[in-house]
């Protein structure tokens, strides 16, 4: 008979402690009630440029701060905390019993407070690891939310951006630019052929067209523009900012990278062909602009446009959107 050892339960992680306070007596009334316990290791700074100091040098789990430091406006350390370390969870210590009507405002994105001389050494403890994992499953939360929303804006063959994100953006950046005279230029980019590639070869190369036309789209662009699948042999490319002469500049780039790997790396596969319209738009409506992008990608030969494309003198004016 084979004897099991019973395995030990995991030791709790030891939880790393700031406290800020101006006050030294409680700092180191706090200290002593966290040292009476293994699981936390404390330091402590008084006020806000000694604790970013810390902040800066090591990590830590919670923040112990002083009521009266969080709360004030010329301090930075709500500010840090908040936006420069999410990561650590914050407990207010308060020099009296608050209010309960103005809890909320009190805590100002701190997870819990405390009022000083009504708690011990366990009470401290259960307050500090509660608010630790209030923060991390927050965190959590909060990375999830956004893993989720990006999935929704996200085409999964191409991992360009979605019809519905496209939209979005679409729409922002001919808002935001309303009033200023500043332009927004579209290019709409048609990959050609692919329900005859579909018919002949299968869905799975028509498919590989598509990665590999997203590919040489994202490859081509600037940092500062949004692409994305917009149908099924679709895509959109928004250029914020940026007047015809760019446009064409960018679709000539496209062509260029999907001719350079035509004759590279893609040799032995079906190649890849791009249709494309290019319009600017000015205090214009994104409807408007796109239907102008698309009635020069629609009246033109789609192989014509391609090759004027890679000609440097070649006509790819497209419309201009009043």
């Amino acid at each position: 008979m084979t004897l099991r050892t019973a395995t030990p339960p995991a030791q709790p992680r030891t939880l790393r402690v700031l406290i800020i306070d101006e006050d030294v007596e409680r700092i180191r009334a706090v200290r002593q009630l966290l040292e009476s316990s293994p699981r936390f290791h404390a330091h402590a700074a008084r006020g806000a440029q000694e604790a970013e100091s810390l902040l800066a040098d090591g990590p830590f789990d919670v923040a112990l701060v002083a009521a009266r430091t969080w709360l004030d406006p010329a301090s930075p350390l709500a500010g840090l905390l908040r936006e420069r370390r999410p990561d650590i969870a914050v407990v207010l210590l308060l020099d009296g019993q608050p209010d309960l009507e103005a809890v909320p405002s009190l805590k100002l994105g701190a997870h819990d407070f405390l009022t000083v001389g009504q708690f011990d050494a366990a009470q401290l403890a259960l307050r500090l690891v509660a608010a630790v994992e209030e923060n991390r499953t927050l965190r959590r939360r909060d990375t999830m939310v956004r893993w989720l929303e990006r999935e929704a804006r996200t085409d999964h063959l191409t991992g360009l951006y979605n019809r519905h994100a496209f939209d979005e953006r679409l729409r922002d950046d001919c808002a935001a630019r309303r009033g200023t005279r500043e332009p927004v230029t579209l290019i709409l980019a048609d990959l050609v052929g692919t329900r005859l590639v579909n018919q002949a070869h299968g869905h799975d190369v028509g498919d590989d067209m598509l990665r590999r036309a997203a590919s040489a789209i994202a490859h081509s662009i600037r940092g500062g523009d949004f692409a994305a699948r917009i149908g099924g042999d679709d895509f959109g490319v928004i250029l914020p900012g940026a007047d015809l002469a760019v446009g064409r500049l960018i679709a000539r780039r496209i062509a260029q990278e999907v001719e350079r790997r035509n004759l590279g790396e893609w040799a032995d596969l079906v190649p890849v062909t791009l249709a494309f319209g290019v319009a600017t738009g000015v205090d214009c409506e994104p409807a408007d602009l796109f239907a102008a992008a698309d009635r020069q990608l629609a009246g033109r030969h789609r192989t014509a446009a391609v090759l004027s494309l890679l000609r440097p003198g070649g006509e790819t004016d497209g419309p201009s959107v009043a």
